[in-house]
């Protein structure tokens, strides 16, 4: 087979160093080199059109999760947050309540200012004006001694989440409650219905007493802060004794989140935000290996490590459409991709850096590896994966990609991107926002990807030389 003969420019090198690394115009001869490559090789870019998956496969999060620092309890975009609290009661109060004439019972949860108070958060999002019919379900234990009762601050809080999974309450109870957010408002308190404080005050001695928060209905998630973060913030449950006009608080020991999934379609790829929801995606070797062998004129791959070539930038680009999707803070999303390397029987997953960008591109229209944003594809950077699977795709293997809802993005034009951070300070030594700093809760339906094609681009780095 005759093979092309490829005749080594360094000006080429850097011509397209100012395409692929924007700002650096040493960054490709910089990356060459840190891959031990002279500086001279010829980078080319070869696409692959008309790619389709041999397979999507989602897996959802439903697994039970601390809510130590901040929780949630609501609905949002097919998903259900249920908050479920763990408090230790002693006998002296149980007394206490049991003699009262009349008593009342409600829930503080002291809202996650980071997101309601953000001067960042789009002034459609707020004021939340609600009425949410809630779900209470509780169970109190036996009898505790002091010890036991003392016990209870020491329970390790991954056991009690794990047991979760399986718990169920007899004791439920329906109420209503109004909802009312906006930067003003700290504490959104929850009037408990009656059922639950006259079941509470028919127990004496120390109890535990675990609390289930439940609004599956609730147009909105709504996030407070958990019992690790400091008492001040801390959910407290308050138990009113009317006629003595005096009350007690009890601050819950631990809480939890837990997730479940209402998506009706089970054929649908819906990711969601703000879960660890992941959708793997499967590409036939075949397609990628017949494009590079066409360009080349040689067969790929070989039979060993195939290292004639190193992938600079390896580009993914998917037909997207933000219509069947919905986000609760209005602003665009990240999507993070993942790809795999190593072994074909070992296999390690991990985030693919978005690194490489065009600065001028990104001013005009924005990052590509958003939705909910303009435009109608998303392009992910898979290069670290692919050059793995280029080198190794002599063991049969297919190339692999994972994709995440990442957070949203508050600048979506603004050529700084995240690495690890969610701001920046700018040249007039001001803090300038580039990521909302929580994630939104929000569902993206990624069906489209089983009927539709994608292109795969390559710029690689030839090592080959001057070959006859």
């Amino acid at each position: 087979m005759k093979k092309k003969t490829f005749i080594l420019f360094p000006l080429l090198a850097m011509f397209l160093s100012s395409c692929l690394f924007d700002t650096d115009d040493d960054g490709l001869s910089s990356w060459l080199s840190d891959q031990g490559m002279p500086s001279s090789y010829k980078v080319q870019m070869v696409t692959v059109n008309d790619l389709k998956p041999t397979s999507a496969e989602l897996y959802k999060d439903s697994l039970p999760r601390s809510a130590g620092v901040f929780g949630t309890f609501g609905a949002s975009a097919g998903m259900v947050h249920d908050a479920v609290f763990d408090f230790a009661v002693d006998s002296a109060f149980l007394a206490d309540l049991k003699a009262a004439d009349s008593a009342k019972s409600y829930l503080s949860l002291y809202l996650f200012d980071a997101v309601y108070w953000s001067k960042v958060l789009p002034s459609t999002v707020l004021p939340i004006e609600d009425e949410v019919n809630v779900n209470i379900s509780w169970t109190l234990s036996e009898k505790l001694t002091d010890a036991e009762l003392n016990a209870l601050e020491t329970v390790v809080d991954s056991e009690w989440i794990d047991g979760l999974k399986s718990w169920k309450t007899k004791k439920t109870a329906d109420t209503t409650v109004s909802v009312s957010i906006t930067k003003k408002d700290s504490v959104l308190v929850l009037d408990l219905p009656s059922a639950f404080i006259d079941d509470v005050r028919k127990n004496s001695g120390n109890r535990r007493l675990q609390l289930r928060v439940s609004a599956p209905e609730a147009p909105h998630a709504y996030r407070f802060y958990g019992p690790s973060v400091g008492l001040l913030v801390s959910p407290i449950l308050y138990m009113v004794e009317m006629e003595k006009d005096s009350y007690r608080g009890y601050r819950s020991l631990r809480a939890a989140t837990l997730i479940s999934n209402r998506e009706e379609c089970s054929d649908c790829l819906v990711l969601h935000g703000g879960v660890k929801d992941s959708l793997l995606v499967e590409f036939p070797s075949k397609p990628i290996m017949k494009a590079l062998s066409d360009f080349y004129g040689d067969e790929f791959p070989y039979d060993a490590e195939d290292v004639r070539q190193s992938v600079v930038m390896a580009q993914v680009t998917f037909y997207r459409d933000d219509s069947k999707g919905s986000n609760e803070l209005d602003m665009p999303i990240a999507v993070e991709a993942y790809t795999y390397t190593g072994d074909k029987d070992s296999l390690v997953c991990s985030r693919d850096n978005y690194s490489k960008y065009n600065d001028s591109l990104i001013a005009e229209k924005g990052h590509p590896n958003l939705v909910f944003h303009d435009g109608d594809s998303l392009t992910l950077q898979v290069t670290t994966g692919m050059r793995d699977f280029i080198n190794r795709a002599s063991d049969g293997r297919s190339f692999k990609m994972k994709m995440v809802l990442d957070r949203s993005l508050v600048l979506d034009k603004d050529e700084y991107f995240y690495g690890s951070n969610s701001y920046y300070v700018n040249s007039k030594g001001d803090s300038v926002r580039v990521f909302f700093p929580y994630p939104d809760y929000a569902r993206y339906d990624f069906s489209s990807i089983k009927n539709t094609s994608t292109t795969l681009k390559l710029w690689l780095a030839s090592k080959r030389g001057e070959e006859e």
